[in-house]
């Protein structure tokens, strides 16, 4: 058990997902179970002065209908109406929005409606922050449904052992009175009767082959006893409780949570019980008698144990006198339920089965996708960079990495305003403008990312006319990574240090841009800052002459923008 539970755990984990799609369907499955329980209870409330057999009916078809309600949820088509939040993350409707191709800081002013984008390769990100709690409460319902499925699992175990080692009922007047019973209840099927020291209450189990158990002391009952315990059983055997009987424990093992599976089960218990009486009642074996009967037996017997929860017992319903009262209750209604009125209120259930396994509450959808691809300047694809979603409410993220088409999806993200930052080696860094998420639907983003600016730096000394500290200089910084070859300075003329301003002891640093072409030469160069006119110019004049190697975009010259520092130095 103690390696069971961290495997368990482990699975959950790596399922993020779809704990939270599990939860979500079965706490859906758990209340449109709730409204057959309901109405069941309701049912039997006016049907009380009804047969037994009625209301087992209807409780059985309502916890039947909640075993179901998984299977036809899964397979009809779905009838999907406006509700509250879903608990996972839905499929982008066929309504999504796209724009044109969006360069670094620009807005996308422009939704059209297309179909899904096509994303054959992308990879798909989870998010950071994802809430373990559903993860932990389907842990929790997994161990309680193996708990109490395995509480089934070892009454069908016990029962096959006591199969193999019972013998069978020796030829007599006993079996003369199974075989009558038999006939005047019209069961087809042939039923066995064993007899075990083992066991102290009599009971039935099978569906097709079905065996009668007897304790060891039930040979010595006198006949009368003997044929009121072999009718009751056989009741069991006609109604088909083994299979009612199973279907309310693997109810109450699934829905171990709900309390209304748990009163359902004990009233099938009960009903099915006072039905067997009725099927007595109905072969004039007297009611008293039978009455007394069940009292005695009860006395000297008690109540079945847990162990045996796979079988059907005479005396396992806690409810004695309340069978008394029916028992010798004339007004009651103590006939069987016509086989085309169980035919009628089956398919009641059935057709109101379909409908609300059909509707699906989480039709409203607050999730959404964001997908799109990043492009270089070239127009081809980038992959491996890095893609951020950010939250402009929240400031939570999502990170994940482009696949090898250059596409982006972020699944299942929660309606609201975003923005997307992009980040890869060798280029400068995009952020989209604000996006608009809306519920239920998906929004394709393509980005156009620039190559990243090289910042070259050139120091000047000069002499200065006092004494003083020189200036450590400043590191080159190149920026170089992923598709891009950057370029680097080949050619260098450099600046003169005007002697004018080195008596006055003028010094600074001068920041230049420039545009280098696709030949390596200077395009376009402008100031930014600098300490003195004097010295800007004498640093244009110089970084005009400077020749480059080109900067590389997949194997092709490209324009780079360049930042360029030309710092003037006094030393003593």
């Amino acid at each position: 058990m103690s390696g069971i539970l961290p495997s368990m755990v482990q699975a959950f984990d790596s399922l993020p997902d779809y704990s939270g799609h599990s939860l979500g369907f079965l706490l859906e499955v758990s209340f449109k179970g709730t409204l057959f329980l309901l109405f069941a209870l309701t049912s039997v409330l006016a049907l009380r002065r009804a047969s037994a057999a009625t209301r087992h009916l209807v409780w059985t078809l309502a916890v039947n209908a909640m075993l179901a309600l998984p299977i036809v949820a899964l397979t009809v088509p779905s009838w999907n109406f406006a509700t509250l939040p879903s608990w996972s993350a839905g499929i982008a409707s066929g309504r999504s929005s796209t724009s044109q191709d969006l360069k670094a800081g620009e807005p996308n002013h422009q939704n059209h409606p297309i179909q899904p984008a096509r994303l054959p390769a992308s990879a798909e990100f989870q998010m950071a922050a994802h809430p373990a709690w559903p993860r932990w409460v389907l842990l929790i319902w997994a161990i309680g449904a193996v708990l109490f499925a395995s509480r089934i699992a070892v009454g069908v175990i016990r029962v096959r052992g006591l199969t193999r080692r019972a013998p069978f009922l020796s030829v007599g007047p006993s079996n003369s009175v199974v075989e009558s019973v038999r006939v005047r209840l019209r069961i087809i099927r042939p039923v066995k009767v064993q007899i075990s020291s083992e066991i102290a209450i009599p009971f039935t189990w099978g569906v097709f082959h079905p065996t009668v158990f007897l304790p060891e002391a039930g040979q010595q009952w006198p006949g009368k006893h003997l044929e009121f315990v072999l009718a009751h059983e056989l009741a069991h055997v006609r109604r088909f409780d083994y299979l009612t009987q199973m279907a309310s424990q693997l109810a109450c093992a699934l829905f171990w949570f709900h309390p209304l599976v748990w009163l359902a089960a004990c009233q099938i218990s009960h009903e099915r019980e006072r039905a067997c009486d009725d099927l007595v009642l109905s072969l004039d074996l007297g009611a008293i008698d039978y009455a007394e009967f069940l009292v005695l037996l009860s006395r000297g017997f008690g109540r079945l144990n847990a162990g045996w929860l796979a079988t059907v017992a005479l005396t396992q319903s806690s409810q004695l006198e309340v069978r008394m009262k029916a028992l010798l209750d004339s007004e009651l209604n103590h006939k069987p339920i016509a086989a085309s009125r169980a035919l009628l209120g089956t398919a009641l259930a059935v057709a109101l089965l379909l409908p609300v396994a059909a509707m699906r509450a989480t039709a409203k959808n607050t999730l959404g996708t964001v997908s799109g691809t990043v492009h270089d300047p070239s127009g081809a694809v980038v992959p491996d960079a890095e893609v951020t979603l950010v939250n402009i409410q929240t400031q939570q993220k999502i990170v994940g990495q482009t696949g090898e088409d250059g596409a982006y999806r972020f699944p299942g993200v929660m309606a609201g305003r975003y923005r997307l930052e992009i980040d890869k080696a060798g280029f400068a860094r995009a952020r989209s403008a604000e996006l608009e998420l809306q519920p239920s639907s998906g929004l394709h983003q393509d980005i156009t990312i620039d190559v990243g600016p090289i910042l070259q730096q050139v120091v000047v000394h000069g002499h200065k006319p006092v004494e003083s500290a020189p200036l450590p200089p400043a590191p080159s910084r190149i920026r170089v990574g992923g598709l891009v070859q950057a370029g680097h300075l080949i050619s260098q003329q450099k600046p003169e240090y005007p002697s004018s301003l080195q008596k006055q002891g003028i010094e600074g640093t001068v920041v230049l841009r420039a545009v280098i072409g696709m030949k390596g030469e200077i395009l376009a160069l402008s100031p930014i800052s600098g300490p003195d006119p004097v010295l800007i110019k004498a640093a244009m004049d110089a970084v005009r002459q400077w020749r480059y190697q080109p900067t590389l975009l997949n194997g092709a010259p490209v324009e780079v923008a360049t930042t360029i520092e030309v710092s003037f130095q006094l030393e003593n």
